[in-house]
């Protein structure tokens, strides 16, 4: 190796580092290594903060004082996430110090393991910043004299919308905040507009009230405001965050308030929850328990062990009456524990702790931990899972009072919520104290609320839901109801007409004849009607009752519990009066239009001498007679058409003058029940066709109309659809079905378990092929229960119920219920989701029979539909037993249809598709069709030339060997060929079978089904 030159050594000695450099690296080095090392062995990152950034605006969140006492510093705040770095992360007064920390911020922390070097190097950024104190940050003050200040010049919610718009920024947030506090508001909402002003509402006993609208000059201030007292970062606005912070109110009280924020199209959306800490006013006699229920929950709460469980909505007050419990029981010889998502409400005495989900403390690992604690008592927050469901009841059969909510629509309900969770009615019998059904209404303002005196319908429908309250429930019942209160508005409630609200309950205790039916896994209307004899009144009936005294108004309750079956029969006068709304056909006006029927000029002759209300009469009457299934009235740029969907095909019927239009729309309105000067992008209402006398192609009944209103280019849209409620579903003999086909679908519906499913399009019959289906099965030995969408068939001995997406009473919801109900047969109106797919199959498979429909355009193509849902193949070729596809095709009618002899290129097409028949269908086509029957048009068939419709269809019947091909994951056209090899006849060749027994035609056949 070659000896440098004297000159390069000299260089090298010049540019040499010098020794004590090299010593404190490599005792830095070394430092760093056994904080790695160190790191490891406790499983925690290691980080070193010489080459990670400290985030500024964040270190102050720990004072430099505890930073260097704990060996720690604060690197990073994410939301409410904080990342910490410590020296030692194990030391008992480091880990004193970050719990204490986390329990008072309500942060998450994340820690890492650094040197003492680091450290060193990062706490010199105290001396960078402006610090900040963040316990004073994160605290706003509000005097007595304000809030005293701010009742005064406060009367109303209009002057606190003018004070607002006249404050300076810098004050706005302190006298919103105050606002609420004041108004006993729950949740302040800001909410960005696309009109430049951001929109500021109060929740107040649980309804949120339009406050004000601020100018969007002010609201970046406001927004950073809250940003900085919630502890969040000021230059983040792409993502949702969440913080908090105290308002100290004197030296006492305090209140915790909880911020979210969420980016949204015009801006960062601000909610605001205040969660008052003081418990001392919660009493349970002043929630609104009261007779019986009160009796029996104080009870129960005396108790050494058992549940009490409280069910409800979010926002229903659960937790407030659990607390008001805890508020009674809690004595220095009881030891009580609480686990919480968020802890509400501070209580001295007891130990309470909140869920961390993201660092694995969930409710089954903290009530884990607490049973090992040996409580008294338990609070646990929620039951939201099978593990925590069963470690309460295991909690409650050892020695301990647990006090719980779950998620369920009333007490009763709270039985099969437990079953779906896996507790057997076993162990729910033998742990369960009470069950606890409420809701919150708000209170009618005692100082302006008013009588009325409603109609006597009202008064009766009142008197028959209390009639059935049991004299054992110690509720002393009206015998009359002369009036009934309702709200006004006045200074004292800020012209609300409601202050405050109280508590709606039901208390259902498990007697034995209770625990009986629970172990006969009865129903949920079962249970209720046991306790209901027992004494138990309803959350509705209680509601009623104080709504009798002026407690709260019957507006209020529909509100909050208008979905109660009782609550419902109040209103089933009213809603009766709704549906039938409607018109009535006269025998006059129907024969005046079937004089003109299919004539043109004639009908429009006759609207054009008619008044309004007569033209809506001729254009119904006219619909019945010509058979039509939907009346469309379409507004042009000068006329407006009137066309029937007559046989699944549009036909023009006749056009009018569009100045007539208008009126005859707002009949139609007014019929349905829509507001005349309304506008709006849809809107869906019914009315009802009386007619009195029938004549021939009328019978005499009554004729239900759905009404779809869109917006149009020219105008509002109108689409009736004649539907009769009162009509049997058609015979599944009677569909036109090939016998082939027929036989396969009834060996199968006679099986007692899986899926036959029925695709298509919509308005391709499956529907009346599904109730055709139904009304062969139905027997008195089997019970059938539906969920339509809507249901267009009313059916004698079958339970029908109807999907509302507003209520949130979906397929897939309604589906479980149904479940619980265990029916033989299950007929679901359409499966459109994953959800749905899957819990349809999951029934097929566990013994039920399900027919259900699918839009798919093949019966080889629903396979492949159903795998994009999620399902398995083995699922799909074990649990379905057919597949139907099918579509409605023009019957020529039989009165005009002429014989022709069929062209070349007609002869050569349908020769072809009839010899793919396989012979397994014992079908034996005709080799040579010589003549076809084409539409004329008589006055039997309005001139159109069909008359009627029938379908065309295939069947797939997924046997043995079928079965085991579908597991291989076969295409679907591989199917398909697999099928028609065993003997399935396609739609296409059914097509074309009968066009050449005269019954359509090639064209109709392919306008419908295509070449194929």
């Amino acid at each position: 190796m070659p000896i440098a030159s004297k000159k390069k050594r000299a260089k090298i000695w010049a540019n040499r580092e010098p020794v004590d450099a090299i010593l404190k690296r490599a005792k830095r080095e070394s430092e760093e290594e056994r904080a790695s090392r160190y790191a490891r062995q406790i499983g925690l990152p290691y980080i070193d903060l010489n080459i990670f950034p400290i985030d500024q605006e964040h270190i102050g969140l720990i004072k430099e004082e505890d930073a260097r006492k704990y060996r720690l510093v604060v690197m990073r705040k994410v939301g409410r996430q904080v990342k910490i770095a410590a020296f030692d992360p194990l030391d008992e007064g480091t880990k004193k110090f970050l719990v204490e920390l986390q329990r008072r911020e309500g942060i998450e922390i994340k820690l890492f393991v650094v040197s003492l070097l680091s450290l060193k190097k990062a706490w010199e950024n105290y001396k960078r910043v402006k610090l900040v104190d963040v316990f004073d940050v994160t605290r706003m003050s509000l005097s007595g004299k304000d809030l005293e200040k701010f009742e005064r010049e406060m009367k109303e919610l209009i002057d606190l919308e003018k004070k607002i718009q006249n404050i300076p920024t810098t004050q706005l947030v302190n006298v919103i905040i105050a606002g609420a506090m004041k108004l006993n508001a729950s949740d302040i909402h800001f909410e960005p507009q696309n009109n430049e002003k951001v929109r500021l509402r109060y929740r107040i006993d649980g309804v949120l009230q339009t406050i004000a609208e601020l100018p969007s000059s002010v609201y970046p201030l406001t927004l950073s405001r809250i940003k900085m007292l919630s502890g969040m970062m000021l230059n983040v606005r792409d993502i949702s965050q969440d913080g908090r912070f105290a308002i100290k109110l004197g030296k006492e009280r305090e209140i915790d308030v909880r911020v979210s924020i969420l980016p949204g199209n015009y801006g960062e959306a601000i909610v605001i929850r205040l969660l008052s800490q003081d418990i001392s006013q919660l009493h349970l006699d002043s929630l609104g328990l009261e007779g019986l229920a009160y009796d029996r929950l104080i009870k129960e709460t005396e108790k050494k062990e058992g549940m009490i469980i409280n069910s409800g909505p979010t926002g229903s007050g659960k937790t407030t009456t659990l607390y008001s419990i805890i508020n009674k029981v809690n004595t220095p010889d009881k030891k009580i524990i609480t686990i919480e998502d968020p802890v509400e409400y501070r209580l001295a005495g007891i130990v309470q702790t909140q869920v961390e989900e993201e660092r694995g403390y969930t409710f089954a690992n903290g009530l884990r931990a607490i049973v090992r604690q040996d409580p008294d008592i338990l609070l646990v927050g929620e039951i939201r899972d099978e593990e925590t469901a069963e470690i309460a009841i295991h909690a409650a059969l050892t020695g301990h009072l647990v006090l719980t909510t779950i998620h369920a629509n009333t007490s009763a309900g709270i039985v099969p919520r437990l079953m779906d969770l896996g507790i057997k009615p076993g162990l729910i019998n033998s742990s369960i104290n009470a069950l606890v059904g409420q809701r919150l209404v708000r209170r009618l303002c005692p100082h302006c609320r008013e009588k009325y005196v409603p109609a006597q319908e009202t008064v009766d429908s009142l008197k028959k839901m209390l009639a059935v309250i049991s004299p054992n429930s110690k509720v002393e019942v009206p015998k009359t109801i002369e009036y009934l209160w309702r709200s006004k508005g006045c200074p004292k409630c800020r012209g609300i007409g409601y202050k405050g609200r109280l508590g709606i309950f039901e208390i259902l205790t498990l007697s034995e004849e209770v625990k009986e039916k629970i172990s006969e896994m009865a129903t949920e209307d079962e249970i209720m009607k046991v306790a209901l004899e027992e004494g138990m009144i309803t959350m509705e009936q209680d509601g009623i009752l104080k709504a009798l005294r002026g407690d709260t108004s019957l507006e209020e309750l529909q509100r909050v519990a208008g979905k109660g079956d009782y609550l419902l029969n109040l209103y089933e006068k009213i809603m009766i009066q709704v549906l039938s709304r409607g018109v009535s056909l006269e025998p006059e006006i129907i024969k005046q239009v079937e004089a003109v029927k299919g004539d043109a000029e004639k009908m429009r002759a006759l609207l054009e001498k008619a008044s309004i209300k007569d033209i809506i009469r001729y254009v119904l009457a006219s619909g019945l007679l010509m058979r039509a299934g939907d009346i469309h009235i379409e507004p042009g740029e000068k006329t407006y058409k009137i066309r029937f969907r007559i046989d699944g095909v549009l036909q023009d019927i006749v056009s009018l003058p569009l100045n007539e239009f208008l009126p005859l729309l707002n009949e139609i309105k007014v019929l349905s029940g829509f507001k005349i000067e309304s506008r709006e992008g849809t809107a869906d209402g019914r009315f009802g066709i009386n007619v009195a006398e029938g004549v021939e192609g009328v019978p005499a009944g009554k004729v239900d109309v759905r009404v779809s209103i869109i917006l149009g280019g020219y105008g509002d849209i109108v689409v009736m659809r004649l539907l009769n409620q009162s009509a049997q579903a058609a015979d599944l003999e009677k569909l036109g079905l090939n016998k082939v086909n027929l036989i396969k679908i009834k060996e199968e519906a006679l099986k007692p378990n899986g899926i036959i499913l029925n695709t298509g399009p919509t308005g391709s019959g499956k529907t009346t092929t599904l109730y055709s289906l139904l009304r062969m099965l139905n027997r008195p030995e089997i019970k059938i229960i539906t969920v339509e969408d809507p249901i267009e068939y009313q059916m004698e001995g079958i339970i029908q119920t109807q999907v509302n997406k507003k209520e949130g009473y979906t397929f897939a919801n309604a589906m479980r219920s149904l479940l619980r109900q265990n029916p033989d047969i299950m007929m679901v109106g359409e499966i459109r989701d994953s959800e749905t797919a899957k819990i349809a199959y999951q029934a097929a498979l566990t013994g039920h029979l399900v027919l259900t429909t699918l839009h798919t355009n093949n019966a080889a193509g629903s396979v492949q539909r159903l795998v994009n849902m999620g399902l398995t193949l083995s699922d799909i070729a074990s649990g379905t037993n057919c597949f139907i596809a099918q579509r409605l095709v023009r019957r020529l009618c039989p009165h005009c249809k002429k014989k022709r002899a069929v062209s070349g290129d007609e002869k050569m097409k349908m020769e072809k598709i009839l010899a793919g028949i396989s012979p397994k269908t014992n079908i034996t086509p005709p080799l040579k069709i010589e003549a076809v029957f084409d539409p004329v048009g008589c006055s039997r068939c309005n001139y159109i030339g069909y008359y009627g419709r029938l379908a065309i269809s295939e069947v797939l019947s997924v046997d043995k060997e079928m079965e085991k091909f579908l597991v291989t994951n076969p295409t679907t056209s591989e199917i398909k060929v697999k099928a028609i090899a065993a003997g399935m006849l396609t739609m296409l060749q059914d097509g074309i079978l009968k066009v050449a027994q005269g019954e359509t035609t090639l064209k109709e056949v392919l306008r419908v089904v295509g070449e194929g």
